[in-house]
This record gives C-alpha cells, structure tokens and sequence, in this order.
C-alpha cells in the first residue's frame, strides 16, 4: 500500500494543491489573453470564455459607469435578445439597495434574480480599483446550489480584479489618445493661424504696390486694342495680355483679404438664406453642368450674428469646388441643423453645422492637408488661383468657427462647418 493511500489527508492535500496549481495557471493564461485586447470588446470576448470555463452561465452583461452622468450604461451582452432584462435587473438591484453595497464590498455577491422573478440566481461581479468605479458585470445562472462554490466565486473575483485594472489602462489610453488628437488640432489650427497672419502682414502694403502699375499696364493694352488697324498677331498678344493681367489682378484681390482681419459688417441673418443666396448665384453652372441640389436645411434654426457677405462667399467657393469636382455631373447635398458637441467647439455648447457633401473625384491624402494652405490648388495650371478654401478658412475662424473636410477618391468630398450660437 502506498504512502497516499494509507495517509488520506496527504491525499487531500496534494489534490488541493493540484487544483491551485491548475487555477493559478488558468489565471496565469488569462492575464495573457487579457493584455493583449486594446478595446472593450476584446476583453470581453476574453473574460467571457474564462467564465464558461468556470461556472454554467445562461448570459453574461457588462455595464459601464458613464463618466458623465455617473450612470451604469449596458455595454455588452452575450444574447442580444436579453439586454432588455439586464437592464431591469440592474435597475431593481439599484432600487433595493443591492447594487452599491455590492460596489462598496468590492466582492462578488450570489444573489437571487428579480427581473427573471427568482428563476435564476445572479453572480454581480464589480468592476473597480482603487481610485475609480469601472461598471459591473451580471451572470445569470441556474439556480443550483452545487455549481457555486466558494471557490468559484474566488476564481471570478481575481478575474474581475484583472478586468478593472485592464478597463483602467484601457480608458486612459482612450483618453489620452483623444487628447492627444486635440492638441495635434489645436497645433494645426494655430499654424494655419499664423499662415493666414503673416499672409496678411506680407500683403498688406505690397498688394497696393502692385494693382498701380498694373492697373495702368491693363488700360493701355485695352486702349491699344480699340485699334483697328492692328495686326491678327498683335491683336492676340494683347488679349492675352489682357487676360493675365486680370490673372494678376483676381490673385491680388485674394491676398488683400488676408490683410483685412475680423469681420466688416454683423448682422442678424439666418443661415438657410445665406445658402440660398449663394445657389441663386451659382444656378447657371449648376444647370450648365448637370449638377443636381439636394437641400436637407433645418428650417427651425436660430438667427445668428454674421457677415453676410463674408459668409456668402463661403458657401459660393465651397459650390463652385463641387462643381469642378463634378465635370461629369453629380449630386450636391447641403444640410444644416443643430448640434451641442461640446468637444466639436470647445466652450460652446449649441452650434449651427452645415454640410456640402459631393459625389465627386475626391482629394488624395496627401493633399486633404493642404487644401487650407493659400495657393495649394489641385486644379489645372491657370484654373485656380488657390485661394478660396484658404480663404473660407479665415472667414470661418474671424466667426469664431471651424470649417472641416473629409474625401476619398472617386467617392466625394464632404465640407463641414460649424458656427456657433451666440445666445
């Protein structure tokens, strides 16, 4: 007879100790699993298989603490079908009491279900570390005495333990990746700020410098072509001639906006009307080249504080790009309502969004962060001067508003402004 079987304690020891061993080793493969997901989802898909692993389970619910309104917001449910009963069971275990003194212990808890009317028992495994309260996560089970054990519960303890410490890493990478991503922004804005600044400085005593001489070369070549003893040759010299002049004259016109900061005349006006004001003036290339309007405008908007003619001039450079982009024919669909993204325009809550979304040619990536540059222009040499989204930028931001854009090639590009709502 061997030494185990004539001693059983030695036998019950070694088994207990075989069965730490095992679930040492679980936990050890479940940390693994664990900190490789980068997202909820992931660890969820994870955690869900270490709990089939352990006990019989009939649905799985993960709630999450909304940092805002401080609320358990149901995340993630193994059977679509039952989120509607998990949030019952949340909100009546939250109603007796049951849930924050579950949260406070910071332990597992088997309690009777009271949404499936004690049909099943509930394992609420909570969700937190040391500085923070995560969410909660639900197990509804067969109501058998047996499948629950002490050591169970054990187990499922230290696997929540793990979760909330790789929910925590996982939020706050979350936001500091949004912050990061906000300070990259606020440093392109600031750039670009400077760009349209030092455009402004450089243009504001040259540009004047420049329309005098060419405003007397312009005269003198249309005086000389009231000529009509000139030869063909000559004649076309000086139309051509007289066109770049215009050339010249249009690009100057541009750059003096730049040297002109803040807004000339504030009126009350409404932005439905600013957008129809611009459609009326493009209607003849629109018909001309097969572009079809389609208008999605809010009709229960604020009046706002704006230069009309400033403004007019945004959405009229904004569709006469669409049209180039159309050459073929296309759909221009222009939107406005209200949002109160606060992350949109910081410090703002309402604000006015209006879209111009086309069915054009697109913009690469490389040049999607250009197109705000002064004189960046992806159309042919002499088509365009380069001017007009740099331009539109300005104006945009003297509004105290961003102007957004996003593209893909041969599917459209889609402008986004958003003015906000001074109350």
């Amino acid at each position: 007879m061997s030494e185990i079987e004539k001693n059983p304690e030695i036998n019950i020891e070694q088994t207990a100790l075989l069965e730490l061993i095992e679930k040492m080793e679980q936990m050890s493969k479940f940390q693994e699993k664990i900190d490789v997901p980068a997202d909820i989802d992931q660890i969820w898909k994870v955690f869900l298989e270490e709990v089939g692993n352990s006990i019989d389970v009939d649905v799985c619910a993960l709630f999450i603490v909304d940092e805002k309104t401080q609320e358990f917001v149901l995340k993630n449910v193994s059977q679509a079908d039952k989120e509607s009963i998990c949030s019952k069971e949340i909100d009546l275990q939250i109603e007796i009491g049951m849930l924050p003194w579950v949260i406070n212990r910071r332990q597992p808890a088997l309690i009777p279900s009271l949404a499936a009317k004690n049909e099943k028992s509930i394992i609420m495994l909570p969700l937190t570390t040391v500085k923070r309260t995560l969410g909660v996560t639900m197990l509804f089970t067969p109501i058998k005495e047996s499948s629950i054990t002490q050591e169970n519960l054990k187990l499922l303890a230290m696997l929540s333990k793990e979760c909330s410490l790789v929910l925590e890493n996982t939020f706050l990478y979350e936001s500091l990746r949004q912050e990061h991503e906000s300070l990259q922004k606020a440093q392109s804005d600031i750039a670009q700020a400077e760009k349209m600044a030092s455009m402004g400085r450089l243009t504001a005593g040259a540009c004047h410098e420049i329309l005098n001489p060419l405003n007397i070369i312009s005269s003198h070549v249309q005086f000389m072509l009231m000529d009509d003893d000139l030869k063909p040759n000559i004649s076309d010299y000086l139309n051509i001639m007289h066109l770049q002049s215009n050339r010249i004259a249009a690009i100057v016109q541009g750059l003096l906006q730049f040297s002109r900061s803040g807004m000339q005349n504030l009126i009350k006006l409404k932005i439905n009307d600013v957008i129809e004001s611009a459609l009326a003036q493009a209607r003849h290339e629109l018909k001309l080249d097969k572009i079809q309007i389609v208008k999605k405008l809010d009709n229960s908007l604020p009046v706002i504080t704006g230069d009309m003619a400033n403004l007019s001039k945004v959405f009229i450079i904004l569709v006469s790009n669409a049209i180039d982009a159309m050459h073929k024919g296309g759909v221009l669909t222009i939107s406005t309502k209200i949002c109160n993204k606060k992350e949109i325009l910081p410090g703002k809550s309402d604000f006015i969004k209006t879209m111009f979304e086309d069915t054009g040619c697109g913009i690469s990536k490389e040049n999607i962060r250009k197109i705000f540059d002064p004189f960046f222009t992806t159309k042919e040499a002499g088509a365009g001067t380069g001017l007009g989204l740099a331009l539109s930028y300005g104006i945009i931001r003297d509004h105290g508003g961003i102007i957004n854009v996003k593209s893909e090639v041969d599917k459209g590009t889609e402008f986004a402004i958003y003015l906000p709502i001074k109350k």
